[in-house]
């Protein structure tokens, strides 16, 4: 069950934060309203978007789980969370130019996250090693 858990999240996050800034933007003012049948047809517009989107949030969430699994938890949710909200804004500005360019910016921008888990991972092994030496 942990298992699924990290991957409907990994899956998600992104496509959750696109659809939660474009709420936000596009909110109707007092006055206006949204109809069931505008509600429906946004709905199935806006999820046949976010599937290409769901894939391109995997190497930000593969490389925090690498943090999490070094045991740097609190290193993790902060670069998931901090990395995450940059992507989201990236990915929303992306999106005008196409799927290939939020791939783009969201591989871009997981590469801090991936120097934080490789670095984290050879200072453990270092450390280790000079553990096992004396």
């Amino acid at each position: 069950m942990r298992r699924y858990r990290f991957w409907l999240l990994a899956l998600g996050w992104l496509p959750a934060g696109v659809m939660l800034q474009a709420l936000v933007r596009f909110f109707p003012s007092e006055g206006g309203g949204w109809t069931p049948e505008f509600i429906l047809m946004a709905g199935v517009m806006m999820l046949q978007s976010l599937i290409p989107v769901a894939v391109c949030g995997l190497p930000l969430a593969l490389a925090c789980r690498r943090i999490w699994r070094l045991e740097h938890r609190r290193t993790a949710w902060s670069l998931g969370i901090g990395l995450g909200a940059v992507t989201t804004l990236a990915t929303v500005f992306a999106g005008l130019l196409g799927p290939l360019a939020i791939l783009a910016f969201a591989l871009v921008l997981s590469v801090p996250a991936w120097v934080v888990a490789l670095s984290l991972r050879r200072w453990q092994q270092r450390e280790r090693g000079e553990t096992n030496g004396n």
